[in-house]
């Protein structure tokens, strides 16, 4: 008995792969730009703050081989969560934290 086995390339995913890879850069983009637009940003302006949100895929070349010589991409991705949760926590406890400074930076409510 013979059976009937489909095999496929495992290079057909790799289209998928990149495309899906692309979908946060593109959404990034397109919420930025609206963003800044309706905080009244000029067009050079808002070309260069978006130029900024490119650049870990930039940088990606020379910072992915630090991540596969030093250690794990467990531990990568472990401290990365645990890095960025520290950051979004600083950035909702530094308004109460120093008022006096943050109400110079962040836009007013009303």
């Amino acid at each position: 008995m013979q059976m009937n086995q489909s095999t496929r390339s495992p290079w057909s995913w790799i289209p998928t792969l990149y495309f899906a890879e692309g979908l946060p850069y593109v959404a990034v983009m397109t919420v930025s730009v609206i963003m800044y637009k309706r905080f009244g940003l000029s067009n050079t302006e808002i070309a260069l703050y978006t130029s900024w949100l490119y650049l870990p895929w930039v940088i990606k070349p020379f910072w992915s081989p630090f991540v596969d010589i030093l250690r794990t991409k467990r531990w990568w991705i472990i401290s990365m969560q645990l890095l960025i949760g520290a950051g979004l926590a600083g950035g909702w406890l530094l308004p109460s934290l120093l008022p006096s400074i943050c109400r110079h930076h962040l836009p007013s409510s009303g």
